[in-house]
């Protein structure tokens, strides 16, 4: 099922770990430390709710421009050829680089990016494109540092529940394997 190249390590979406074992259920599929994700995900949050209040208090929108362009880059890695050339997952990973992995499905988190991913492009293309510096912008920041907030602060990954949802409903279409969710509260049954 996985691609040659993701076997020679180019896509390397997450690692399979032989014998691995995830609330009680063999994982054979690829996996990621839900404590790294976590941590980047707070990293995120700050740096953008620092920009957030740059625009909203004082009209200062080189912190929101920059900050995006960062988040499209890392949404943009970690959706195409995973966590390794992300520059936040990279910090990330190095402050949690002595705590035991959390591991979880990396499908669903790729799935969680992917939304990251056109919530950045959308406001690239709001603020580079069209120039746009307000209410539109000032929506999907919001919602971005509510789901930022959410993972950061209580391992809730909105985009997996919408990823389960549409599994549900048949939108997307079931994987080999079902992969396991952060606290197994989203897993794919």
């Amino acid at each position: 099922m996985y691609s040659t190249l993701q076997k020679k390590g180019f896509f390397t979406y997450g690692k399979i770990i032989p014998g691995l074992i995830i609330h009680g259920k063999v994982a054979p599929y690829p996996v990621l430390n839900e404590r790294a994700i976590r941590a980047g995900a707070g990293i995120m949050f700050v740096l953008g709710l620092f920009a957030f209040f740059q625009v909203f208090y004082l009209r200062e929108f080189l912190f929101i421009q920059i900050f995006v362009a960062i988040f499209f880059f890392d949404f943009l890695m970690k959706v195409v050829v995973g966590t390794k050339f992300s520059p936040i997952s990279t910090i990330a990973n190095f402050i949690v680089r002595k705590q035991a992995p959390e591991y979880v499905g990396a499908i669903q988190k790729r799935f969680a990016w992917a939304i990251g991913l056109t919530l950045s492009g959308t406001m690239m293309v709001l603020l580079y494109g069209f120039g746009v510096q307000g209410l539109p912008n000032l929506i999907i920041c919001g919602t971005c540092l509510t789901f930022m907030f959410l993972e950061t602060s209580f391992g809730i990954c909105v985009g997996c529940k919408i990823y389960n949802f549409l599994l549900d409903k048949g939108v997307l279409a079931q994987p080999e394997y079902k992969p396991a969710c952060p606290g197994n509260v989203c897993s794919i049954e």
